[in-house]
Parts: C-alpha cells; sequence; structure tokens
C-alpha cells in the first residue's frame, strides 16, 4: 500500500513535455555584476529556486542552483526533471551557520539514494541565519543523466522547462552529513521555468569569484552507523506452531558487521546477518552452484558465492544497471538470467561457475512508465520452463483504466521464452493473462502443484460513501490478500476485483451494513454496480491480510506447509503496522490444490516470525533508516532450505533465518 502517498506526488510531477503556450513562472533577477538568475519563488511556501547557466548550452553544461528557504522547512528539494523518480536532485537543509546540499537520485518510490554522477561546488550566499537557509552551489552532472529506458536526457537550456520542490516534514537525521536520512515530503509543488533567460557570458568568472573557501562538494561519502546490535538474535517471547525449518543456521558470519536494528524473533527461530551495506536490496535469487544474486534498486546485481553454512565468502557486481529495481529469476537450467526495469524485461547469457554473463537482450517492452507502482516482478518455474511471468501494479491509487485487461496494468501476464518476436513482446499486446484485477501483487510464487500465488497491496485513502455522505474507514480497511491464480500453462481471464472491489478487514467501520472478514465491498454503492455485483463477477481471495501491510514477498516452504510472507510496511496507517516477517499455515485440500488452513474470515492466520520491537516508531517513507526499523522485501530458499530475507533500508541487509 504504502507507494500510493509517494506516487501521488510522482503523477502530479511526471509531465516534461510542455506545450508552447504554458506560461512560465519564473522572473529574472540579475545582480550588480550583470550576473542573472533565473528565479521562481512559491509565495505560498516561502520557497525560492534561482538557476544560471552558461551562455553555451550542449550537453554536458554546468549550472548554478540557489535554494532559498524558511527554517521552519526541515529540508527542500529541488526536482531537475519535475519529477520524483529518474532525476537528478538536489537537496538542502540548515546545518548551523550554513547549509549542506545533498546530490540524490531516486530510482524508485523509496527514499533517494545517492548519487556521485552529480558534482557540487559551494558558492558565495550558503548561510543559515535565524529565519532563512540559503545554498548556492555550481552543479556539475544536474542538467544531463540517463533515464529509465538507458538513453541519454538533457535539458534544453535554452527553452523551457518543468521543475519540482518539496519539502520535509520532518528533521534531517544528520544535518552536518550530506549522507543523511531524511523524512518523506510535506508539500510539493511544480512550476514552468525559462532557462533561455538564465544563460550567462560571465558564467565561468562569476563562479570562479564566488567560490567558498575552501571549495567544498557534495559528492556522497559513506558514512557508518554505530550499533550496538548483535548479528545474530535469538528469541522466545512468542510461541510459533510452525514446522521445523531444515539447513543449519549459521552461529555468525564474518564480515557482515552488527544488525543496524534490534529485532524480535518467534520462540524457536534463530535469525543471523550474512550481509550488509547494500542498496536497497529487494528480490534474491538462488542459482545452480548456489550463489545467491540480489537485485539492488538503483544499482543493478550483485553476486555472491556461500559457503557450506550459508554465509558469503566472496561478493562482486555482476550486472551494473541502475533501471533494475525489482523483478529477477533464472531459467531453469541456470544459463539464462532475467531482470527486469520499470518498461522492460532483459535477458543475459549466464554462467553461475565463473559469475559472468552474455549480451543482453531486450525481450518485453512497453510496460507503463511511471505511476505508482514501479516494480515489475518475475518467476519460472521447473514444471514449465518456457514460460515467463510477470507481474504489473496499477498506475495509481485508483487505477480505474485498469478494469479491462487490455490496459495492462494491475494484472499478471505470461510470456513464451522460447518464441520471443524480433525487438521483444510488447507487455500489453503480448503474452497471455494469468488473471487481471491485483491492483499490486508486488509477490509471485509457485506451488508444489506448479500452481501460481500472489500477494496484494490493496489501496489506501479509503471513505465509503453512502447517500452522499463519506465515512473516513482507511486506517483497518481494506485488507491486503493472498491471491491464488492457478496454472498457467492456459489463459486465466478472471478478475480479482481491482479497481472497483475490496476485502473488508475490520467490519466495525461500516455503519450501513453488515459484513464479515473478506466481505467485497465497494466506495460507492450505486443501482449499477454495489457490494453484491462483487460475489457475482470478481474472484475473491484466498485469504485477507492486516490493512496497510504492504506484503512484497511471498515463497512457500519445501512441504507447502507454510506460506512465508514479507511485510514492507506502512505509511497510510496510524499506528504503523508491518515491517515483519510472517508465516501463513496451508494444507492441501480434498480437490488436491493448496489452500490456507485458516478461513477467509480469520484476521489470525498470519503468524510473526521476525519483527521489529515497536512496530509505531517505524516510517514507511522514511527516513531511510526508517526511524530505527529494518524493512523486510525479497526472500530466497537456498539448496538447504534455509530462508534467506533482505531489509532495504540504507543500511541495506540480508539475514538468514531458520530454526535455532
Amino acid at each position: 500500500m504504502r507507494s500510493s502517498q509517494l506516487v501521488g506526488s510522482a503523477l502530479a510531477l511526471a509531465s516534461t513535455v510542455l506545450a508552447q503556450e504554458d506560461p512560465v513562472d519564473s522572473k529574472l533577477v540579475c545582480d550588480a555584476s550583470n550576473f542573472c538568475f533565473s528565479t521562481y519563488t512559491d509565495a505560498g511556501s516561502g520557497l525560492s529556486f534561482g538557476i544560471a547557466l552558461p551562455s553555451k548550452v550542449q550537453d554536458p553544461y554546468d549550472a548554478v542552483i540557489s535554494i532559498t528557504s524558511p527554517v521552519k522547512h526541515y529540508w527542500t528539494g529541488f526536482a531537475w526533471g519535475g519529477n520524483m523518480v529518474w532525476n537528478p536532485l538536489t537537496l538542502a537543509w540548515a546545518n548551523g551557520k550554513t547549509t549542506t546540499v545533498s546530490s540524490r537520485f531516486a530510482f524508485g518510490i523509496s527514499l533517494p539514494q545517492a548519487y556521485d554522477q552529480a558534482e557540487y561546488t559551494y558558492l558565495k550566499g550558503t548561510v543559515t541565519n535565524s529565519t532563512h537557509y540559503t545554498m548556492v552551489a555550481r552543479c556539475r552532472g544536474c542538467t544531463g543523466w540517463q533515464n529509465n529506458e538507458d538513453v541519454r536526457y538533457a535539458l534544453n537550456g535554452t527553452g523551457t522547462t518543468q521543475f519540482a520542490w518539496a519539502y520535509g516534514a520532518g528533521a534531517v537525521e544528520n544535518p552536518a552529513s550530506n549522507m543523511s536520512a531524511f523524512n518523506v515530503h510535506e508539500e510539493y509543488s511544480k512550476w514552468i521555468h525559462d532557462l533561455g533567460a538564465a544563460r550567462n557570458t560571465n558564467f565561468d568568472a562569476w563562479v570562479a569569484s564566488n567560490l567558498l573557501a575552501p571549495a567544498a562538494t557534495s559528492t556522497p561519502v559513506v558514512s557508518s552507523t554505530k550499533t550496538t546490535a548483535p548479528t545474530t538474535v535469538v528469541t522466545s517471547v512468542k510461541p510459533s506452531t510452525t514446522p521445523v525449518v531444515k539447513g543449519t543456521i549459521p552461529a555468525t558470519c564474518a564480515g557482515a558487521g552488527s544488525a543496524a536494528f534490534q529485532s524480535v524473533l518467534a520462540s524457536g527461530w534463530k535469525a543471523t546477518k550474512v550481509l550488509g551495506g547494500l542498496t536497497n536490496p529487494r528480490s534474491i535469487q538462488f542459482d545452480t552452484l548456489g550463489n545467491m544474486l540480489v537485485v539492488q534498486s538503483g544499482k543493478g546485481i550483485s553476486y555472491h558465492v556461500m559457503d557450506a553454512n550459508g554465509c558469503v565468502t566472496s561478493t562482486k557486481q555482476l550486472i551494473a544497471l541502475n533501471s533494475l529495481n525489482h523483478g529477477i529469476a533464472l531459467s531453469v537450467d541456470g544459463k539464462t538470467l532475467y531482470a527486469s526495469s520499470m518498461t522492460q524485461v532483459y535477458s543475459w547469457p549466464y554462467d553461475a561457475a565463473a559469475g559472468t554473463l552474455g549480451t543482453r537482450s531486450t525481450i518485453i517492452t512497453g510496460m507503463y512508465n511511471g505511476g505508482s507502482h514501479l516494480t515489475r516482478t518475475l518467476l519460472l518455474g521447473a514444471a514449465n520452463p518456457n514460460l515467463l511471468v510477470v507481474s504489473h501494479g496499477s498506475n495509481a491509487n485508483l487505477d480505474m483504466a485498469s478494469s479491462t485487461a487490455k490496459t495492462g496494468r494491475a494484472i499478471i501476464k505470461v510470456f513464451d521464452v522460447t518464441k520471443i518476436p524480433s525487438g521483444g513482446y510488447n507487455y500489453v499486446s503480448g503474452g497471455y493473462n494469468a488473471g487481471f484485477g491485483q491492483r499490486n501483487d508486488v509477490g509471485i510464487t509457485f506451488d508444489n502443484n506448479n500452481h501460481l500465488w500472489g500477494v496484494e497491496n490493496s489501496a489506501d485513502e479509503f471513505k465509503r460513501t453512502i447517500n452522499g455522505q463519506a465515512k473516513d474507514i482507511h486506517n483497518n480497511n481494506p485488507s491486503e490478500k493472498i491471491h491464488y491464480m492457478g496454472p498457467i500453462t492456459t489463459p486465466n481471464e478472471k478478475w480479482y476485483g481491482y479497481p472497483t472491489c475490496f476485502t473488508v478487514w475490520q467490519p466495525s467501520d461500516f455503519t450501513d451494513k453488515t459484513f464479515k472478514v473478506g466481505d467485497w465491498f465497494v466506495l460507492t454503492p450505486n443501482t449499477t454496480f454495489n457490494d453484491a455485483s462483487c460475489n457475482s463477477q470478481a474472484v475473491a481471495p484466498a485469504l485477507t491480510l492486516f490493512p496497510h501491510s504492504a506484503p512484497i514477498d511471498l515463497k512457500f516452504d519445501a512441504d507447502n506447509s507454510n506460506l512465508y510472507i514479507t511485510y514492507h510496511g506502512s505509511w497510510n496507517r496510524s499506528p504503523t503496522t508491518g515491517f515483519k516477517l510472517v508465516a501463513v499455515a496451508m494444507t492441501k485440500g480434498a480437490d488436491g490444490n493448496y489452500k490456507p488452513v485458516e478461513p477467509i474470515t480469520s484476521t489470525t492466520a498470519a503468524k510473526d516470525i521476525f519483527w521489529n520491537p515497536d512496530v509505531t516508531k517505524c516510517a514507511g517513507n522514511g527516513p531511510s533508516f526508517s526511524s530505527g526499523c529494518f524493512r523486510p522485501a525479497g526472500l530466497g530458499w537456498d539448496k538447504a532450505q534455509r530462508l534467506y530475507m533482505t531489509s532495504d533500508t540504507s543500511a541495506g541487509e540480508v539475514w538468514v533465518l531458520g530454526k535455532s
């Protein structure tokens, strides 16, 4: 669920193609030396942004940026491409009597990462006083960048463009550090800026005469964080009825470092940190030789050789490609690696022993560029090694157009990788459906019958409207879902409810009708479509999960007696929830298909396995340390049936879990 709030702003800021008649909001402001900034001031926030350029603006070219903000705004951000994601971001915040500039780039809906392709040099005027802070710097690398299609993009320095600003809702973690974590924005906006007016013939001379002494840059410097948390966590504070997970869990792993955050485990379980210092680690894939591949969002894929104890013995970067953000799969023979960006799926010939790749091919294109949900999860199974499953979320909290499968959003599709057409499949028109109307099934997996399952991040900010009266029900409704889709060998044209039908978690929130947990409801019942319509038209989930938990991966254990699910954590609930690993007990029904042991009306089916001590202190939108919480993301089993889990905070950890 968590992405909707952030992406609402991404949608609002998304347009970068400007019509000629768009009004220019910036004004020209020149100093006594006739050096001019094209400047925009927002009256409501009190923010002011100035851009100065050299006279020649052929890519690559420098820029001077000035940001002035009232001190009441904890941090101020400037987006060079007018977007939340996929463009350089300049952030500034007060630091004593001066101001810190931070170079960032967001590759997904998460805390923007340090961006080392832009270099800042502080200039005179960088200061903080009792009312305002101002940052002035020359930036090299801000006016051009690699976009999400792996193509160079550069600002037209002779025309107009859209910029965007935001300011923070809370204090940064360490004002003196340009690598500091910071929290989600409180407000944002956009404007049209005249870059042509910002050009100066005396650009280089002005910069040289305004250098601070000594010169400083915001090239990111990795800072260390002291922690007293142990590498291995063993606790017995909560009973667990889950069966034993096979494999020995190491007592400690050399070089892994201490845990970044405190944690709690179910009785009889053990968790050991095996890796740290990764960049937004997401999905895990073990290859045929037992090497662990980890997708690091905004960076690429890393290759980790494992020892018999389950620890990492060596690490290297397998793929350096910052458009990769989540999806990974490996062919059954282990010779082809697949990974996904927001818009494309790639393949490479893969040598597990050498840890090397061949030439990259693009096998799927045409996935939605932008929107609320940016990950495209991939899945291959041994039973049907030619069929690649690709999950694609909606483009908004309520993406009404996705009520039809033809949009290619809020859908799961299947592609035959032995029949890839020239130029690759188009996601929207190619392949066939494995179900649609799944808002954002980030996690997908197969059971032992080779049947497809998924976990859905359901919607946010809900109000139930009856007779024109809207009642807020968002805190404990709608529930997240576990979907059962079945076999993937033939098309599945069934509809799973989104964007119209949702499931109840807390029936008492509904005052117009009596519901049970798991019942369908719509936001605004009418004579054409109402709650009952969902019963006849939509496929009910196999189980509902606690609202706003944000489940993003799921894996069955070897005998399918448990389904393990990572809860990435909430932003749209008070107090927060999620930020843990849970297990749902499963059984095989009389029809031979697997199903949850507990009924859809249950609110206790998901049992806590690994969680944060005080989830109310966790923050789903940041800062990067989530206020001292780990954030479960990807899951993977090694050959010894040890369960590995990533945590994608800035600490970037991988854990191995099992029965102690």
